[in-house]
């Protein structure tokens, strides 16, 4: 275990400009007011927001009246939804000046906190009675926010249902799920409160604007249930112990939809008759761990992931896991290889217990790694404590594979043990066929119940269309069709809801992050490391769009403090340009009412972070100007659906990909991709070249990924007007046509570095130039103390305080203009010039060299070129 002091953080490095990368940081904060000068990109936003009418769709992309539109987003949280009017404006006034062309309004619609801030009121009013009331003051600070938002070129995407969790007050007198996920998709109670919400929410006159929300075409978007559905918390267990009120009717649903299926109990049991199979052919033969058992041989494997650690022994009859240290997401594992068969019947059981007494959810199933994770039949999640738990699931597997495993996973800290494991071929005991349709009696299958493959395959249609009427005949043709209101409107994420719901709404939406905080509570922990040596977020977006619908991400993050976050959000405005998405949205600017906070407070708010915030410019010129150019070539992909259908029974998984049809997961680097549920794949997955190779480029050469060194890969942006560098130079200059960049030692060894041209007249070759520099590394707080607990994982012992400090990148420039005709300028926070950088001649007297560092103690610079 380390410490690191982000002031006193010293290495001594030497680079090409003869700087050294141990420079002492120096506050620089982007400033929160600010002028129209080089740092701003204003002008790209039309205003008022909504001045070319309602964005629609046509041909599967936002448009209005004026053309396509990109929206370059970010979101506001909670209590941020609410400034005082003096700050609204100033809010507004610095989005703008970031390229922010839209908004989304999200978690407003209940008291807003975590383990680090208490909660704050959201839209509902404080009521011991009710939650069903608007609170007349917080609506009119939004309303004038939105007004605000409106008038500098910024639209609104308003989301309803996010945290509000009905109760007994009004109604709701049984436990549910938090905020009601889930049984808010059938139960009818929960549906008519979020019409009723969202009336009251739309429909008002906003005081400022004059308008109603379902006619202001200010308001872009919609969506209706952030990161919720009935498939997510059917697979987690979260329906499996509903009371009798919301159960019954969960129950009579089933009911009903089994009816107008099979029409009589003996159809029902014909179809659903199960031959049970006796248990045989043991797979686990050591599994009582009588003797010693070799882990660190096949058909034993400890995967511990980059930076956990565990080991195992047997000891008095039982596997004894010790995991010292954990990993990322369901690291540390055990395997045990095993067989399959495609159709055949099996039942894994064991017993198991946390030695120590905390309770934890461990992850277990029978799924293949090699080629790609993928479930062979069985996912599922346990909760254990110091009391023994015995394990036992039946199912059916999907496929034939000599490459299973039974997995164990998402292990924390801590001692286990495990005892009489078994992975046998059979059935622990036959299906009971109970109930009648008459009745109304037959049960829900239960997410964690053993079930034949016709009855699952069953409840899986069943759930979709109850999703699907709760999606779209419920509240989208609520919104649209009697609310009348304008905007496009979206259901909820990918992940949680099957992507073909989902697509019989307006529009497709996706969430992912970067080395996500886990857990978020006091003992969270965050990988430190950088996605540019694997763009795996990017690929696995980009590998996910649905076919003819528009695609937008409105959660993307790299959270503090991972000290890499600078690259995250041009990573994905240039490849969310280059694959025709219309939305990318960063999460989230602020969570808190301080719209002026002099440093970073928690993992997710960037309105501090002056790393990531730089670079906003240049992602609104790649993205929203569309300076990256569109694929030239697409693909799309269309999984077996009846196979989508079968896993979706045997594990809950719901998402679907291109890899599911054959096709690489490097693809989105290089063509447009798109995943559609009818057809077939076009082009044929094996006519395409898999992109390989220590460099990957687009199809239009201009984003390339460059993997000569795989632990220090480096990322690229060649536009004829944004040009942009992230990841470790390791001594290697880079051309970008009209200019080359050699950056040199920093601190973690790495930097991004952003270039536009404001005017896009390109960087002075051919003519004037009026051009932004950006360059970041190692950024936090002032007095910042990380603690080191992996190779990649840390946290902090003390988040120090304001101003936030940076480092001054030594980077070496050359422009083709000849130097008499290049100025260069350090700004500070604001934009604003406060000295001159030196322009010397380049190689034998060509061209103009820059060279910037720790001195100017900036990471913005402006160039002009006559």
């Amino acid at each position: 275990m380390r410490f690191t002091n982000l002031v006193g953080f010293c290495t001594v490095l030497c680079c090409a400009s003869g700087i050294a990368a141990d420079a002492p940081l120096f506050p620089f904060m982007i400033s929160y007011g600010g002028a129209d000068n080089a740092s701003s990109v204003a002008k790209l936003l039309p205003t008022p927001a909504g001045r070319d009418g309602q964005i629609r769709i046509v041909d599967g992309r936002f448009v209005n009246d004026a053309g396509p539109v990109r929206l370059h987003g970010t979101n506001l949280t909670g209590p941020a939804n609410f400034p005082t009017h003096a700050d609204a404006d100033k809010l507004a006034e610095r989005l703008a000046r970031l390229g922010i062309n839209c908004v989304r309004l999200h978690y407003f619609d209940t008291p807003y906190g975590n383990f680090m801030t208490p909660a704050l009121p959201g839209i509902i009013a404080a009521d011991p009675e009710t939650q069903l009331r608007l609170d007349s003051e917080q609506r009119d600070r939004q309303d004038y926010l939105v007004a605000a938002l409106k008038k500098r070129g910024i639209y609104t995407n308003m989301n309803l249902h996010v945290g509000r969790q009905l109760d007994k007050r009004d109604g709701i007198d049984e436990r549910t799920p938090w905020a009601n996920k889930g049984v808010d998709s059938f139960y009818g109670p929960l549906i008519q409160h979020q019409k009723d919400y969202a009336r009251e929410l739309l429909t008002r006159v906003n005081t400022y604007t004059g308008m109603a929300y379902t006619d202001d075409p200010c308001v872009a978007m919609i969506e209706i249930n952030n990161e919720n559905a009935l498939w997510n918390q059917y697979g987690g267990g979260g329906l499996d112990w509903l009371g009798p009120k919301i159960g019954g009717e969960f129950r009579r649903q089933w009911n009903d939809w089994l009816k107008a299926k099979y029409g009589t109990d003996d159809a029902r049991r014909a179809a659903w008759a199960w031959k049970p199979e006796p248990l045989h052919d043991e797979q686990i033969a050591e599994g009582r761990f009588d003797a010693p058992v070799d882990f660190t041989a096949e058909p034993w494997v400890i995967a511990t992931g980059q930076s956990g650690a565990a080991s195992a022994e047997v000891r008095d009859g039982l596997l004894h896991l010790t995991v010292t240290r954990r990993g990322e997401e369901y690291y540390p594992k055990l395997y045990r290889g095993v067989s399959v068969k495609a159709g055949q019947n099996y039942t894994l059981s064991f017993r198991v217990r946390r030695v120590d007494g905390r309770r934890v959810e461990l992850g277990l199933g029978v799924a293949q790694t090699a080629g790609g994770w993928k479930s062979l039949g069985l996912v599922r999640r346990v909760m254990i404590t110091d009391a023994w738990r015995e394990i036992l699931y039946s199912f059916e597997a999907t496929e034939d594979s000599d490459l299973a495993q039974v997995q164990i996973t998402r292990f924390v800290d801590g001692e286990y043990e495990i005892d009489n494991l078994s992975l046998q071929s059979g059935v622990h005991e036959q299906y009971r066929l109970e109930g009648t349709l008459a009745e109304g009696t037959v049960p829900i299958i239960r997410s964690s119940a053993f079930a034949p493959k016709t009855a699952r395959l069953d409840f899986a249609r069943f759930l979709c269309a109850t999703e699907d009427r709760y999606w779209h005949d419920e509240m989208y043709l609520f919104l649209r069709d009697e609310l009348k209101c304008r905007a496009v409107v979206s259901g909820t994420q990918l992940g949680y809801s099957p992507p073909p719901v989902q697509a019989r709404l307006d529009y497709v939406d996706h969430h992912s992050y970067w080395c996500h905080p886990g857990p978020v509570n006091k003992d969270w922990r965050i990988r430190n490391e950088s996605m540019v040596n694997s763009l795996s977020c990017v690929r696995s977006l980009a590998a996910q769009r649905v076919a003819g619908k528009p695609f937008t991400v409105s959660e993307y993050n790299h959270p503090f403090p991972n000290l890499y976050g600078a690259e995250g959000q041009p990573m994905l405005r240039a490849y969310g340009r280059f694959q025709g998405w219309d939305g990318v949205f960063e999460y989230t600017y602020n969570h808190g009412p301080d719209f002026e906070p002099p440093m970073n407070s928690y993992f997710f708010s960037i309105i501090a972070r002056t790393d990531v915030l730089a670079h906003f410019p240049a992602c609104a010129t790649m993205y929203l100007r569309g300076d990256v150019e569109e694929a030239r070539q697409s693909l799309i992909a269309v999984p077996d659906q009846e196979k989508y259908l079968e896993n979706l029974a045997s594990s809950s998984s719901v998402g679907q990909s291109i890899t599911h049809a054959g096709f690489h997961a490097n693809h989105p680097l290089v063509h447009k991709c798109a995943v559609a549920f009818t057809g077939e794949n076009a082009p044929a997955p094996e006519s395409l070249v898999v992109p390989a190779g220590p460099v990957i480029s687009s199809d239009t050469g201009e984003l390339i990924w460059n993997r000569d060194i795989p632990d220090a890969c480096y990322w690229l942006v060649n536009t004829p007007n944004t040009k942009l560098f992230s990841g470790f130079p390791r001594g290697r200059a880079v051309d970008l046509g009209e200019v080359s960049l050699a950056v040199g030692d920093t601190r973690l060894g790495w930097a991004t570095v952003s270039l536009l041209s404001h005017d896009a007249t390109g960087f002075g070759a051919a003519g004037p130039a009026r051009i932004l520099l950006a360059a970041t590394g190692y950024c936090g707080n002032d007095g910042m103390v990380i603690e080191e607990h992996a190779s990649k994982l840390i946290s902090l012992t003390d988040w120090g305080k304001g101003p936030v400090v940076a480092e001054g990148i030594p980077a070496e420039l050359t422009l083709k203009a000849n130097a008499d005709r290049v100025r260069c300028y350090a700004l500070d926070g604001a934009g604003e010039r406060k000295g001159e950088v030196p322009v010397q001649a380049g190689p034998e007297g060509a061209g103009a060299k820059i060279v910037i560092g720790p001195d100017y103690q900036t990471v913005w610079y402006e160039i002009i070129v006559r």
